[in-house]
Protein backbone atom coordinates (compact mmCIF):
# COMPACT_ATOMS: atom_id res chain seq x y z
CA UNK A 1 0.00 0.00 0.00
CA UNK A 2 1.27 3.33 -0.73
CA UNK A 3 1.44 6.30 1.38
CA UNK A 4 -0.99 8.00 -0.93
CA UNK A 5 -3.24 5.21 0.02
CA UNK A 6 -2.45 5.02 3.86
CA UNK A 7 -3.34 8.40 4.44
CA UNK A 8 -6.59 9.02 2.80
CA UNK A 9 -5.61 9.65 -0.80
CA UNK A 10 -6.84 13.07 -2.87
CA UNK A 11 -9.04 14.26 -0.46
CA UNK A 12 -5.67 13.97 2.15
CA UNK A 13 -3.95 15.58 -0.16
CA UNK A 14 -6.24 18.50 -1.05
CA UNK A 15 -6.93 19.52 2.42
CA UNK A 16 -2.89 19.29 3.22
CA UNK A 17 -2.36 22.01 -0.03
CA UNK A 18 -5.43 23.72 1.00
CA UNK A 19 -3.49 24.82 4.63
CA UNK A 20 -0.74 25.35 2.98
CA UNK A 21 -2.18 28.17 0.86
CA UNK A 22 -4.25 29.41 3.44
CA UNK A 23 -0.99 30.99 5.08
CA UNK A 24 0.74 31.64 2.00
CA UNK A 25 -2.13 33.76 1.30
CA UNK A 26 -1.09 36.02 4.27
CA UNK A 27 2.53 35.15 4.67
CA UNK A 28 4.38 38.42 3.74
CA UNK A 29 7.73 36.76 2.92
CA UNK A 30 5.96 33.72 0.78
CA UNK A 31 3.14 35.49 -1.13
CA UNK A 32 5.72 37.80 -3.24
CA UNK A 33 7.32 34.80 -4.25
CA UNK A 34 4.03 33.82 -6.36
CA UNK A 35 3.76 35.79 -9.47
CA UNK A 36 -0.32 35.66 -9.62
CA UNK A 37 -0.75 36.59 -5.71
CA UNK A 38 -4.29 37.16 -6.39
CA UNK A 39 -5.08 33.87 -7.67
CA UNK A 40 -2.51 31.20 -5.92
CA UNK A 41 -5.23 28.33 -7.80
CA UNK A 42 -2.96 27.19 -9.95
CA UNK A 43 0.02 26.72 -8.13
CA UNK A 44 -2.44 25.37 -5.68
CA UNK A 45 -3.54 22.49 -8.28
CA UNK A 46 0.00 22.00 -9.57
CA UNK A 47 1.48 21.51 -5.60
CA UNK A 48 -1.66 18.52 -5.03
CA UNK A 49 -1.03 17.11 -8.52
CA UNK A 50 2.90 16.63 -7.77
CA UNK A 51 2.29 15.50 -4.03
CA UNK A 52 -0.27 13.04 -4.94
CA UNK A 53 2.10 11.53 -7.93
CA UNK A 54 5.19 11.58 -5.59
CA UNK A 55 3.58 9.49 -2.99
CA UNK A 56 2.08 7.05 -5.04
CA UNK A 57 -0.90 8.36 -6.42
CA UNK A 58 -2.43 8.42 -9.85
CA UNK A 59 -0.41 9.74 -12.68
Amino acid sequence: MSLFEEVGGSQFFDRLVDRFYESVATDDVLLPLYPEQSDLSGAKERLTLFLQQYWGGPT
